[in-house]
């Protein structure tokens, strides 16, 4: 299978969420086929964009990835805050910005949300049941100055954002697109599968 590069875009990796449904456990350290589960994302990245951003406070604790580590430009805000401040350190115009807790990342469904960016400003996959994930999308550079007022006014989704800008919605077939682990059985029930 032919590797997949997107030369000119940034991944980043938002890190910075409060992990509830975890308990004490930090998801971002849970292990992944030997690896903390930021790592095993990280890794992957890596191999299609040449530039990987965490985006996290915790300086110190993802410093063993060797990536850049961006704290909030102002912390608490939320994961809308967590996407500005990737967007101001990025490189790069496009940005596929996830979250440390969806550890599987397919090239293939990267390359299908490339493929509707052109004049985009965000471009999100749906599902056909209608649900989102803007933690799996891309971002242009220039939301981060429309994010940041929208900020400002006290609004923090990131579905008033989307509403604002020019946002193409990119609708992939099936239900199970991709593993989310929101709570412990989630993890719990992604090892068992992918054993």
């Amino acid at each position: 299978m032919e590797q997949l590069w997107f030369s000119d875009a940034t991944a980043i990796i938002l890190a910075g969420g409060k992990s509830t449904r975890f308990g004490e456990e930090d998801k971002s350290m849970l292990v992944i086929r030997g690896l903390p589960m930021i790592q095993y994302i990280a890794l992957q990245l890596k191999e299609m964009f040449p530039e990987v951003i965490i985006g996290s406070g915790e300086i110190e604790k993802y410093s063993f990835l060797g990536l850049k580590v961006v704290p909030d430009i102002r912390p608490g805000y939320g994961p809308l805050m967590g996407i500005c401040s990737g967007l101001n350190e990025s490189s790069n115009d496009m940005n596929f910005i996830t979250a440390c807790d969806i550890p599987e990342i397919d090239g293939l469904f990267i390359s299908k949300l490339f493929e509707a960016s052109p004049g985009a400003d965000i471009v999100m996959p749906v599902r056909k049941d209608g649900r989102y994930e803007p933690l799996l999308a891309l971002y242009h550079r220039s939301v981060e100055k429309k994010a940041l007022e929208m900020l400002n006014e006290g609004k923090r989704k990131i579905s008033d954002l989307t509403e604002k800008v020019n946002t193409v919605y990119v609708e992939f077939e099936a239900v199970e697109w991709y593993y989310n682990l929101n709570s412990m059985e989630d993890y719990l029930k992604y090892i068992s599968e992918t054993r």
